[in-house]
């Protein structure tokens, strides 16, 4: 087991799973469309930001994201972790986890003190989360009028 910087090869196999990934992060909020996914990616590499890899013998298992954002409440810089995706076959394993103590590890030892991640009503990743000292810290709530 090794999580590294991923190459631009495995991003380019991350890349190739952004639908899945955000239909499934998503909860069906967002369209399912390639061009939706691609457009939600591309502003946090373009910034800067980055994926670590979880990878057996140079087989991709899963992947975090790790970037910053000035948070709009405060206009303090803080990180991000925009996506966490662990390929089906692989979950349960302790993973998810392993990447996410990386990400944070990495963030601090890039001096920021305050990390945050969006997660959307019903999907079970939130528990996850708090598990690892994550907490809510607004909602958005939405009433359809259609």
């Amino acid at each position: 087991m090794a999580i590294r910087n991923a190459t631009k090869q495995e991003t380019r196999q991350i890349m190739h799973h952004s639908l899945q990934v955000l239909n499934e992060s998503s909860m069906g909020h967002i369209p399912a469309k390639q061009e939706k996914a691609e457009q939600m990616i591309s502003p946090f590499l373009a910034s800067g930001g980055y994926y670590l890899v979880y990878a057996v013998n140079g087989n991709l298992q899963g992947w975090i994201g790790v970037g910053s954002t000035i948070d709009p409440y405060t206009d303090n810089l803080v990180g991000i972790i925009p996506e966490l995706y662990v390929l089906y076959q692989y979950r349960k394993q302790g993973i998810a986890e392993a990447l996410c103590k990386e990400a944070l590890v990495r963030l601090q030892e890039s001096g920021y003190t305050a990390v945050q991640l969006n997660v959307f009503a019903g999907n079970s990743i939130k528990s996850f989360y708090e598990r690892l000292g994550f907490q809510a810290v607004t909602t958005l709530m939405e009433k359809r009028i259609d």
